[in-house]
């Protein structure tokens, strides 16, 4: 007997206690690890709303004749059964001419985005930075931005082989210049 099945069932039965999670909640499994973390604080919303604001204003957007290289959406929940994983991203990025773009009307999405940026909360921190990130690394996700509000900070990862690995590290006092969004630089103190 395979163990194909076992695993699909089992990752499905994972799944279904995920629905079932308390209202106020965001329900998770980030390989297998499953997860209950509060909704996020004034503080964190308004750190995922400006960071979807200022890419989507550089990078969403066009003049009209083409449609936009980037889509973003704030919260949109990824499937990827291979690595037992559902997550919710704060913003998560795909880009046209690599990943293309997942269809707005369906959830959960199972098409991985090339870029996700986590808000870090003193409830979310531990989770974000290792499980969940570790899941992206699996799930094939290019870049993770981890965003503090406390330390106003920005720091990125890029995925090598399967691994997000730390390339830099922003402060308040700088501007963001960096893949996959180098062309132009982004104030880290706009996103706080």
């Amino acid at each position: 007997m395979s163990a194909v099945p076992d695993l699909r069932r089992a990752f499905h039965d994972l799944e279904a206690w995920l629905e079932k999670s308390p209202e106020g909640t965001t329900g998770e499994i980030a390989r297998g690890v499953h997860a209950m973390t509060p909704r996020p604080r004034p503080r964190h919303a308004a750190a995922e709303g400006a960071l979807w604001a200022e890419l989507r204003s550089r990078y969403g957007r066009t003049d009209g004749s083409a449609p936009p290289e980037w889509y973003f959406a704030l919260e949109a929940e990824l499937r990827h059964e291979p690595s037992f994983s559902r997550l919710v991203p704060d913003v998560a990025g795909w880009r046209r001419s690599t990943t293309g773009w997942p269809d707005p009307d369906v959830t959960p999405v199972e098409l991985m985005p090339e870029w996700v940026a986590e808000v870090l909360s003193p409830s979310t921190s531990a989770f974000d930075r290792g499980h969940k990130s570790g899941a992206y690394g699996a799930m094939g996700i290019s870049w993770l931005w981890l965003l503090d509000p406390d330390r106003l900070t920005v720091e990125v990862f890029e995925n090598v082989r399967g691994q997000m690995v730390l390339r830099s590290t922003w402060n308040d006092t700088q501007a963001i210049v960096t893949e996959p969004f180098a062309a132009t630089p982004i104030p880290v103190r706009s996103l706080f």
